[in-house]
């Protein structure tokens, strides 16, 4: 015991010296790299939806965040109100979307260097609203500025035709897989929707 008593003073003070030892030479350790963000900033979008059969006009709806990502509420959230099928089934859209910072359009930015970005559309209640196709960027990986689409009549079941899509922009500095949650989130917005 007598023996303890002496030694753990002895160690105390070893281990202290040690700690206070930095690397070999003395030099600090590098800071960490700088995240990856690419060079497109985004605060706004506007989505085109265009009937693929029975006609119809194109319906254009905005988002716009001034400050971006968990910052203020968005200045425009426009909901979006597509049509329900005529005879009860699936009325078909294709949309596409253009990408501004403010009011300067970053789209062909983007789309030029597609193979670092991937937009996602989730969340969206698929018992009345699905994402069939997206476009693709040059190594055959999804890019989603293109999109096709499905408004499914659930008026039948007791829904009521809404939900909210959640849309993100991501941007993958290497290996991009397609997968909507690798890389750094450049944008994401939140939309309602209303089938009519």
């Amino acid at each position: 015991m007598k023996r303890n008593r002496l030694y753990l003073p002895i160690l105390f003070v070893i281990c202290l010296f040690t700690a206070c030892i930095s690397d070999d030479d003395g030099a600090k350790a590098p800071p960490a790299p700088s995240v990856q963000r690419g060079n497109t900033e985004v605060n706004r979008f506007e989505i085109t939806f265009t009937p693929r059969s029975g006609g119809g006009p194109s319906q254009i709806f905005e988002y716009y965040d001034v400050d971006g990502l968990n910052g203020n509420a968005p200045v425009v959230n426009e909901s979006w109100t597509l049509d329900y099928s005529g005879s009860g089934g699936i009325k078909p859209y294709s949309a596409s979307i253009k990408f501004f910072l403010d009011t300067t359009d970053v789209t062909d930015q983007i789309e030029n260097s597609g193979s670092n970005y991937i937009v996602c559309y989730r969340e969206m209640n698929t018992n009345n609203l699905r994402l069939n196709d997206s476009n693709f960027d040059s190594n055959g990986l999804k890019l989603g500025t293109e999109t096709t689409w499905q408004v499914l009549n659930d008026q039948a079941s007791g829904s009521s035709g809404n939900g909210i899509v959640k849309i993100t922009l991501n941007y993958i500095d290497l290996g991009k897989e397609g997968l909507c949650d690798a890389g750094v989130r450049i944008f994401e917005g939140r939309i309602n929707y209303q089938h009519q």
